[in-house]
C-alpha cells in the first residue's frame, strides 16, 4: 500500500500495484476495498488499453464472490468479464465465464439456466478442441438430470465425462469427481433406470462403493479434502442403507472432521444435512436436530440459500417425527419463506443483470467514442477543430439515441418488474394457502394422536388386567400343583412308614415271643426245683444272651420310635471321630476277642465331624456290631477316612459273609425301611432295626449313608457327616 501511495506514475507499474491491492483484500474477504481497487484496475486497463488485465480482474473479483457464496455479486463480475471476452473475441475467457455461471445457477437451483450456460460452454470449448473442459460442463450438465432425479439422462453425460477424464490419466481430478457423481447416480436412480444402464438393481450399493473407493484416494493424491469429504459422506450413507451402522458413522465421522480443515462451506454445510438425514433414518432425533441445526447455522452465516431452506425442512421433519408439532410448524413456516425469498432474489438477480447489461453496453460505446476522438487528434492535428465539432455532435446524437434506448429499456424493465411483482403476489397467495392447509393437517394430525393417546392408554389397561389375571390364575394353578405334589409326597412317606411299622410288628412279635418263651420256661425250671447247678448256669448264659438281644431291640426300636415322633432334635457338637470309635470299640472288646478279630483304626487323630453326640454314638455302635457280627474270625475289621469337598466320610469295612445284591440295593435305597437281619458268624441274631435307625439318624444330622458289599468277601459301610465348624 506504501509503494502504491508513493508511486505517481500512470503506466503498467501503477496497473501491477493497484492489481496486487486488489487481490489482497479480495483474498481477505473485504469486499468494500476490493471493490475500490477494482474500480482502478479497470480504469487504468482501459486507459493502457490491456483488455486481459480488464478480463483477469472482473473474472477474479467473480471468484472470489463465487467462493464466498455471494452469488448476486459474483454474477455481476461474470457479466462484465463475459462482456470483456466477448468484445475481444477472446472464446476461451468466454467459456469460462460460461462455465462458472452455469455452475452458480446449479447452486441456486435454477437447472434451465444452469444448462443452457454449460451447453454454451460445451460449443465453444469444442471449437478450441479443450476437452477436459467439455468433460466438465458435461459432468455439471449430469448433475443438473441428478437433481432433477432424471437418472436416465444424467448417465450417458457422466460416461462422456469419465471418459474424457480418463484420457488425461486414471488418478486425475477429474476422474474422482466424476466417480463420485456415477456413484451417487448407481444409488439414487430408480430401478428402470438402473437395468437401462445395465446394472442390476440388487448391486446398486455394490457397485456405487466400488466407484466411490475408486475416487476417494484421488481425492487425497490432490489435497482436496472438500472432495475427501463428500466421497466419506457418500460412504457412509451407503454403509447405513446396507445395515452396516458402526461403519456409517465412523465415515460420517470423518467427513466432520475432513470439512474442517477447508473452506468451501457450502460442501461443508451439505454433508451436515446427509448427516442429519442419517440420524433421522436411524430416529435418533437428538443428534440429527443437533446436525441440522448446524447445517442451517453454516448456511444462515455463508449466505447459502439452497442448503438453508432444506435445512428448514428436514428440522421441521425431525421435529414432526419426534412429536413436536409446534416447533415443525414453526420451522415449516421458516421453509416456506425461503423459498420464497429464492424465487424472489432469482427475479432480482435477472433485473439487476440486465441493468449491468445496459450500462455496461454505454460505457463501452462511450470508451469507444473517447478513444476515437484521440485517434483523430493525435493523426489530424490540422482539422483538430472541425473534427471536435463533428464528433461532438455525432456524440449528442448518439446519446439521444443511447437515451431513448435507454428510456426504452427501462420501460421494458419496469413492466417486467410489475409482472413479476404480480407473480411474486400470486405466489405469496398460493404460500399462504399451503400454511393453512399445513395448519389444518396439523391440527388434524394433533386430534388423531389425542385419540390414539387415549385408544392406546385403554388397550394398555386392558393388557394389563388380562396380565394380572393371568398372572393371579397361573399363581393359583402353579399353588395348586405344588400342594398337591406336597400332599402326594407325604401320603408315600406315610405309606412307607405304615410300610415299616408292619414290617417292625411282624419283626418284634416274632423277636420277642423267643426270649419271653425262655424266660416262662426258665421260671417254670425254677420252681419246680428240678434243675442241676450246671444245667441252671448253662441256661442263665442262654437267658442272658437272649435278654441283650431283646434289650438292644427295645432301644433301637425306642430310638427310632421317638425320632419318627421327632422327639430327637439334633444338636450338633465337634465330635472327635477316632475318639469315638475308641470308646465304641472298648465297649465290644468281649466279641471282639472270642472272635479273635484284627482291629485296624487308622482314623486320623484330630478328624472331627459335626453331629449330635448321642445319635452318633449310637450309629456307631449299631454299625461296629453288625461288622463284629458277621466277621469271620481271626479277620479284620478297618476303620478309615476318605477325601471329599464337602463332607468328612468314615469307612468301616470287614472281611465277613457280605450281603447280597438285592439286600444292598434295598439297604441303599433312600426311604425308610426294615431289612430281615440275618445270623451272625457266631449264630448272634438281629432284627435289621438297627441300620434304619442308623440311616434316620444320620439324615437329620444332614449326612449320608452307603452299603458297599460282595457277598462272601465283606462290607464296607461309608458314612458322609459335616465336618466340624
Amino acid at each position: 500500500m506504501a509503494s502504491l501511495k508513493k508511486y505517481s506514475k500512470v503506466d503498467s507499474v501503477k496497473l501491477r500495484l493497484y492489481d496486487q491491492a486488489f487481490r489482497y483484500y479480495g483474498s481477505q474477504h473485504r469486499y468494500n476495498p476490493m471493490e475500490l481497487y477494482l474500480d482502478s484496475v479497470c480504469m487504468l486497463s482501459a486507459k493502457l488499453n490491456f483488455k486481459n488485465n480488464l478480463f483477469d480482474a472482473q473474472f477474479k473479483a467473480a471468484l472470489f464472490y463465487h467462493s464466498a457464496t455471494r452469488y448476486s455479486e459474483a454474477l455481476s463480475h461474470y457479466q462484465e468479464a463475459y462482456q470483456i471476452a466477448s468484445a475481444t473475441h477472446h472464446t476461451a475467457n468466454m467459456a469460462r465465464v460460461l462455465l462458472n455461471t452455469g455452475a452458480i445457477y446449479m447452486d441456486s437451483k435454477d437447472y434451465v439456466k444452469a444448462l443452457e450456460k454449460n451447453q454454451q460452454a460445451i460449443s465453444l470449448y469444442e471449437k478450441l478442441g479443450k476437452k477436459r473442459e467439455v468433460g466438465s460442463c458435461y459432468m455439471n450438465i449430469a448433475e443438473v438430470y441428478m437433481d432433477l432425479n432424471q437418472f436416465d439422462k444424467a448417465f450417458p453425460f457422466l460416461t462422456l465425462a469419465l471418459s474424457i477424464f480418463v484420457e488425461d490419466g486414471p488418478n486425475t481430478r477429474g476422474v474422482g469427481v466424476a466417480s463420485e457423481a456415477m456413484g451417487i447416480a448407481l444409488m439414487k436412480a430408480s430401478d428402470k433406470d438402473l437395468i437401462h444402464f445395465g446394472v442390476l438393481p440388487a448391486q446398486r450399493y455394490i457397485h456405487a462403493l466400488e466407484y466411490f473407493k475408486k475416487a476417494l484416494p484421488i481425492a487425497f493424491t490432490h489435497d482436496d479434502p472438500a472432495l475427501a469429504a463428500s466421497i466419506n459422506a457418500n460412504i457412509g450413507e451407503v454403509y447405513g442403507l446396507l445395515g452396516d451402522h458402526t461403519k456409517a458413522q465412523q465415515y460420517f465421522e470423518t467427513v466432520m472432521n475432513l470439512d474442517k480443515t477447508h473452506e468451501y462451506y457450502v460442501s461443508a454445510s451439505k454433508n451436515k444435512i446427509r448427516y442429519a438425514e442419517y440420524f433421522l433414518s436411524q430416529k435418533n432425533y437428538n443428534a440429527g436436530l443437533l446436525m441440522a441445526r448446524s447445517a442451517v447455522s453454516v448456511a444462515y452465516w455463508y449466505k447459502i440459500p439452497g442448503v438453508l431452506q432444506t435445512g428448514y425442512e428436514l428440522i421441521s421433519k425431525i421435529y414432526e417425527k419426534s412429536g413436536r408439532y409446534d416447533s415443525a410448524y414453526l420451522y415449516f413456516k421458516q421453509y416456506i419463506v425461503i423459498k420464497d425469498s429464492l424465487f424472489n432474489a432469482e427475479k432480482e438477480r435477472e433485473i439487476t443483470r440486465k441493468q449491468l447489461l445496459l450500462d455496461f453496453e454505454l460505457k463501452e460505446k462511450e470508451y469507444k467514442y473517447n478513444k476515437q476522438l484521440l485517434d483523430n487528434e493525435l493523426k489530424q492535428q490540422v482539422l483538430l477543430a472541425a473534427t471536435q465539432r463533428d464528433q461532438l455532435e455525432l456524440a449528442k446524437k448518439e446519446k439521444d439515441v443511447q437515451q431513448l434506448i435507454f428510456l426504452q429499456q427501462r420501460t421494458k424493465l419496469q413492466n417486467e418488474a410489475s409482472l413479476q411483482a404480480a407473480a411474486f403476489q400470486q405466489q405469496k397467495d398460493k404460500s399462504d394457502y399451503l400454511q393453512a392447509i399445513a395448519k389444518e393437517q396439523i391440527d388434524n394430525q394433533r386430534l388423531e394422536l389425542r385419540f390414539n393417546k387415549y385408544l392406546n392408554l385403554f388397550f394398555l389397561i386392558s393388557v394389563i388386567v388380562l396380565l394380572i389375571v393371568g398372572t393371579i390364575i397361573f399363581y393359583s394353578h402353579r399353588k395348586a400343583k405344588k400342594l398337591n405334589l406336597i400332599i402326594s409326597e407325604q401320603k408315600n412317606s406315610l405309606q412307607e412308614l405304615v410300610n415299616v411299622k408292619d414290617q417292625l410288628l411282624g419283626t418284634i412279635s416274632h423277636d420277642m415271643r423267643t426270649p419271653i418263651n425262655s424266660l416262662m420256661a426258665f421260671a417254670y425250671l425254677l420252681d419246680s426245683q428240678e434243675i442241676s447247678q450246671e444245667k441252671l448256669k448253662k441256661y442263665t448264659a442262654q437267658l442272658k444272651n437272649t435278654l441283650g438281644y431283646t434289650q438292644e431291640l427295645l432301644d433301637n426300636l425306642l430310638r427310632w420310635a421317638t425320632s419318627q415322633m421327632r422327639g430327637f432334635v439334633p444338636e450338633p457338637v465337634t465330635v472327635n471321630l477316632a475318639e469315638m470309635v475308641d470308646q465304641v470299640l472298648v465297649s465290644f472288646s468281649d466279641a471282639i476277642i472270642q472272635k479273635q478279630l484284627v482291629i485296624k483304626n487308622n482314623i486320623p487323630r484330630q478328624m472331627s465331624v459335626w453331629a449330635d453326640q448321642e445319635m452318633l454314638l449310637c450309629v456307631m455302635r449299631n454299625l461296629i456290631s453288625n461288622a463284629i457280627k458277621f466277621s469271620y474270625a481271626n479277620k479284620t475289621i478297618a476303620f478309615a477316612t476318605m477325601e471329599n469337598t464337602q463332607f468328612q466320610v468314615l469307612c468301616i469295612k470287614d472281611e465277613g459273609i457280605g450281603v447280597s445284591k438285592e439286600k444292598l440295593c434295598i439297604l441303599n435305597q433312600a426311604s425308610a425301611c426294615v431289612v430281615n437281619s440275618s445270623i451272625g458268624t457266631s449264630q448272634e441274631k438281629g432284627n435289621g432295626l438297627g441300620v434304619l435307625l442308623c440311616k434316620s439318624f444320620v439324615q437329620m444330622m444332614k449326612g449320608e449313608l452307603y452299603f458297599f458289599s460282595e457277598q462272601d468277601k465283606g462290607t464296607e459301610v461309608r458314612v458322609f457327616l459335616p465336618p466340624a465348624v
